[in-house]
């Protein structure tokens, strides 16, 4: 199954570990929503909106969903889970994928937009 990684996740991200044991499908793809910057060293991703979000897509496999599951708080209980984790269409320069994305489910996260749509590595170290 396919995850587009938008913020820590990313290469030089903080949680970047997590897909030592994934492919890279594409360096550069694009999902529509908005990017915010949550004021705690990740970013949050609504699928609200039309701008371009710029993120990377990988292969993960199965035995590493549960750990992802966990590093993005979302567990499957809609009253508890910070994050949703939903299937939805990213471009890149040459296809069209079906990936799941961790997005936020709690307004809280939803600090500062970030208009650029790209969640700098620099902030991801806290």
């Amino acid at each position: 199954m396919l995850l587009f990684a938008y913020g820590t996740l990313k290469r030089g991200g903080k949680y970047h570990d997590y897909l030592e044991e994934a492919e890279l499908v594409e360096e550069r793809a694009i999902a529509k929503g908005t990017l915010y910057d949550t004021e705690m060293g990740y970013p949050a991703l609504v699928l609200s909106g039309t701008n371009p979000v710029e993120g990377e897509i990988y292969d993960i496999p199965d035995v590493l969903w549960p750990a992802l599951d966990y590093l993005e708080d979302y567990s499957g209980n809609p009253e508890k889970d910070l994050y949703d984790k939903v299937t939805i269409q990213v471009e890149s320069e040459s296809s069209v994928y079906e990936t799941m994305v961790y997005m936020a489910k709690d307004k809280k996260l939803l600090k500062k937009q970030i208009a650029s749509g790209t969640w700098e590595i620099v902030h991801s170290v806290v």
